[in-house]
């Protein structure tokens, strides 16, 4: 890729009441360079800070646009963002990062070779406060980040889900097309929670598609939160991934079966383990300990809802056909 003929390139940020948050985000992309980007800020706000935050920066620079959405959900904003934006290439990252200027363009780098049907990028803590830096020392990791220097691919296995975050993630619009969208009914702010990138993730390699992990594409994630946000946060991922792979079940993959007992064993045995042996941390044994039953909440919970089997998508009817709102 070169300077001189750039790729075309949406990016998309959908945001919820974080209108302090957003702007870092939405300044750090329009320093990008190396590709003809334009960004979709889908806002879910109850209040006008985000709008009044946003549209300052269209008034500033015209590659940057508002959209406010009454749809709920992380998931639901980036369908409604992909369904608004005609680029070949869709790129997304979240309301609490901050991109590198050379972000995008080597994530496009990636997707630009035809056998990549998505790309997910180096996820980096940002500067570390007081209160967080000894939440994240008691809990022994941080939350949403990938750090590898390693570029890998991830072909063929559904096992192995490990290839990144939705913080930095990219797709093929013609793959985003061919599985469906993103799971309306997965993700932070909808009915069953978290889980959505891995799901999206699970759903291109089950399509035949194949995942990049590029470390060359850099953001930083602000590790904000505090004891009582994180265990909120994982009980959003044990939610969540008791929902996704029920679905996976229900489709009729017993991959799901292992995924499910591989989370349960890591995210509670292993972790329940550590919080006592190497970190003596009650609050850390209290997040894992949860492990052993979000899941199968999550699961139970999935059952209210059908599923569309062509997609492997939970279907609603408040939620929008995945298909149609993906035609540019």
């Amino acid at each position: 890729m070169t300077t001189s003929s750039p790729c075309l390139v949406d990016i998309i940020i959908p945001t919820r009441n974080r209108g302090a948050l957003v702007d870092t985000t939405i300044t750090s992309i329009r320093a990008c360079y190396g590709v003809n980007w334009q960004l979709w800020v889908l806002d879910q706000s109850d209040d006008d800070r985000t709008e009044q935050c946003v549209l300052r920066h269209c008034a500033e620079d015209d590659r940057v646009h508002y959209v406010r959405t009454a749809s709920r959900g992380i998931s639901a904003a980036r369908n409604a963002g992909c369904a608004r934006c005609t680029a070949p290439l869709i790129l997304f990252t979240d309301d609490d990062c901050r991109v590198e200027p050379a972000w995008a363009m080597m994530m496009a780098a990636e997707l630009v070779k035809p056998a990549i049907w998505a790309v997910f990028g180096r996820v980096l803590p940002e500067t570390l406060t007081e209160l967080n830096q000894a939440v994240v020392v008691a809990s022994g990791g941080i939350l949403a980040t990938k750090v590898s220097t390693e570029r890998r691919l991830y072909v063929r296995s559904r096992l192995d889900l490990s290839f990144g975050h939705g913080a930095s993630m990219g797709v093929r619009r013609e793959a985003l097309q061919r599985i469906g969208g993103f799971d309306e009914l997965l993700g932070v702010g909808a009915p069953l929670r978290s889980w959505e990138d891995r799901d999206f993730g699970y759903r291109i390699i089950s399509a035949g598609g194949q995942i990049v992990y590029t470390p060359a594409a850099v953001i930083y994630h602000r590790q904000w939160r505090d004891w009582d946000a994180v265990r909120n946060a994982f009980r959003q991922y044990g939610l969540g991934a008791g929902a996704a792979t029920g679905k996976y079940m229900r489709c009729g993959d017993l991959v799901g079966a292992a995924l499910l007992a591989e989370w349960i064993i890591g995210q509670g045995g292993r972790q329940a383990l550590s919080s006592i042996l190497k970190w003596r941390s009650l609050a850390k044994l209290r997040v894992a300990l949860g492990q052993f039953v979000y899941p199968w909440y999550g699961l139970l919970l999935s059952f209210r809802y059908p599923i569309d089997r062509t997609h492997c998508c939970y279907r609603a009817s408040d939620v929008i056909d995945h298909v149609d709102l993906l035609q540019p």
